[in-house]
């Protein structure tokens, strides 16, 4: 038990996804079973361990492909990608060649040589100091845990039997902890580190559940079974509150449900207090999170992410596969402006059909529309699939990833021309270009001039310019996707479009404090995850943009 019983006890931290949620607290901690208490072994019983090793790792890999799908039926591929690169890590011949040798040289438990090994790979990514890295270090941390829990026997996960209510309490959530949280049993999460982009706040969003990150002293403030008001809008969070201050909560959790249910019915033009429409799409990666955008009242699709489509196989789909996928996660806004990305692979998204050589920093490598030019191929494959959805009668507008310079948008124009032409179609469907670089938001002349329209992705935006890796907790104080610097980019793209409309599609456009900024900022469409869009309809009503910026 804590030793602080003060009631009403204030901890400030960060949103990582937006909502108001009470319940009573449930510890997570993720401890793993003990070692065995004999850590030798003779030579005769190298095999066995080396046995259980293997099968550990192939129970983990099973535990990794429904992970995998899980993540594309529940939230979108780009997610589950981040299974089947553990799945790819499991089969590194070195890393499988050191744990054999571990064992038989050492002579250990098959426990002790993968908290041996996986800790020894962890930490020498770690050490590395690249911001890239850092998700590599926690992928291996996720992974050995994960093959010390099959070596214990535990399969099912904790967080799946968490009593209903609960606000789980944890120091932070893995990828293979995350894909568990749940609505229908976890109110809210609390994590001592974490930060907006990351794993559990990506997929704590998705569900539609409240999470605040960035609570340092949570874990010495509270005990078990301890009622907890959070208010992950502001990122608040009161601990043991008393009955005046839980009656008060209660109501305001009304409140927002009321105001929540209000905008998710009302679809109509989205206005701000002074007439000026503001369109507002969604972000989606499949037809189940299509749906829910129609419902919550999208006018279009901002972003479709393709990576879900094309990457969730072990080949690349076949054309005919393509469009009647596309087609079918396009179908509930058909008649609506729908936006479908371009292939965005590269950095931390290894494609599991394409044998791609490393790089020393693959995120200042070939990212998107960088790694598409030098496979034409696979660039030209997925601009004949869209112009036939577009045939189909769906209104496509096509968006270009990580462009950095005007060439990249002519050479796309160009191949995208010529597949028309070979189909026979009269006209090109608009074609725009994300703007995700510091050097792309400086140089928007040269690519509006090969672009219908621009979109500002600010989570790689904010990345670049803070040269601060979003997953990387160490360097969460400097991700601010609200900093001057990231603001003053945005407003430069807005003055310097002129007429070529513009586009804000990462995380910044969902939360609706940022949202009288951005449109004071000239922005005028916003595309977010659909379990976002009432919050934010009702934050673009609020503002009033006759007044002066403040």
């Amino acid at each position: 038990m804590s030793m602080n019983q003060e009631t009403n006890k204030l901890l400030l931290g960060q949103s990582l996804s937006p909502g108001l949620a009470r319940g009573k607290v449930w510890l997570y901690e993720g401890r793993l079973p003990d070692q065995p208490r004999d850590h030798a072994i003779r030579e005769s019983e190298v095999q066995r361990q080396q046995t259980r090793i293997d099968r550990a790792i192939a129970q983990v890999r099973l535990d990794l492909a429904q992970s995998a799908q899980r993540a594309e039926q529940d939230f979108d591929g780009e997610l589950a990608e981040i299974f089947r690169a553990h799945q790819a890590i499991l089969e590194t011949p070195s890393l499988l060649k050191e744990l054999a040798e571990s064992v038989e040289r050492e002579l250990i438990h098959a426990e002790e040589a993968v908290q041996k090994v996986f800790w020894r790979w962890e930490h020498r990514f770690a050490d590395e100091g690249h911001a890239n890295l850092a998700h590599v270090a926690e992928d291996m941390a996720d992974l050995g845990r994960q093959l010390r829990r099959s070596l214990s026997g535990i399969h099912a996960h904790p967080l799946e039997n968490a009593p209903r209510g609960s606000v789980v309490v944890a120091p932070r959530l893995l990828p293979s902890e995350t894909i568990h949280l749940s609505p229908e049993n976890i109110a809210a999460v609390l994590v001592v580190h974490g930060s907006p982009g990351s794993h559990a706040a990506l997929i704590a969003t998705a569900r539609g559940i409240p999470a605040v990150g960035q609570l340092g002293n949570l874990l010495a403030e509270v005990s078990p079974g301890e009622m907890v008001v959070v208010d992950a809008i502001a990122g608040k969070v009161i601990l043991r509150p008393d009955e005046e201050c839980l009656t008060r909560f209660e109501q305001r959790i009304l409140e927002h449900q009321a105001t929540q249910a209000k905008f998710q019915a009302d679809s109509r033009a989205t206005r701000t207090r002074d007439g000026t429409e503001i369109q507002i799409a969604a972000n989606v990666g499949s037809r189940d999170e299509a749906v829910v955008a129609a419902r919550n009242g999208a006018a279009g699709i901002g972003l479709f992410r393709l990576e879900f489509l094309l990457m969730s196989s072990n080949e690349l789909p076949s054309e005919k596969e393509l469009v009647d996928r596309l087609a079918s996660a396009l179908e509930p806004f058909r008649g609506r402006p729908v936006t479908v990305r371009l292939l965005d692979a590269g950095g931390d998204k290894p494609v599991p059909w394409l044998d791609l050589p490393p790089e020393s920093c693959p995120f200042l490598g070939r990212r998107g529309i960088r790694l598409l030019l030098e496979y034409p191929e696979l660039l030209e494959h997925q601009l004949v699939a869209f112009l036939r959805v577009a045939q189909l009668g769906h209104d496509l507008r096509i968006l270009v990833p990580m462009v950095t310079v005007g060439e990249d948008m002519a050479k796309v124009r160009s191949l995208l021309v010529r597949v028309a032409s070979s189909l026979g179609l009269p006209s090109l469907p608009p074609l725009g270009a994300m703007i995700e670089t510091p050097a792309a938001a400086l140089c928007v002349g040269a690519i509006k001039a090969e672009a219908d329209f621009l979109s500002l992705g600010t989570n790689d935006l904010t990345q670049y310019t803070m040269a601060a890796d979003r997953e990387n907790t160490a360097a969460a104080a400097y991700f601010r996707d609200s900093h001057p610097a990231v603001l003053r980019l945005v407003r430069m793209v807005c003055e310097e479009a002129g007429d070529t409309p513009v586009w804000v599609c990462g995380e910044l456009a969902g939360r609706p404090e940022s949202v009288p900024v951005l449109l004071r900022l000239g922005v005028r469409n916003l595309s977010v995850a659909p379990p976002l869009l009432p919050a934010v309809m009702n934050a673009v009503r609020q503002v009033d943009l006759r007044q002066d910026v403040s």
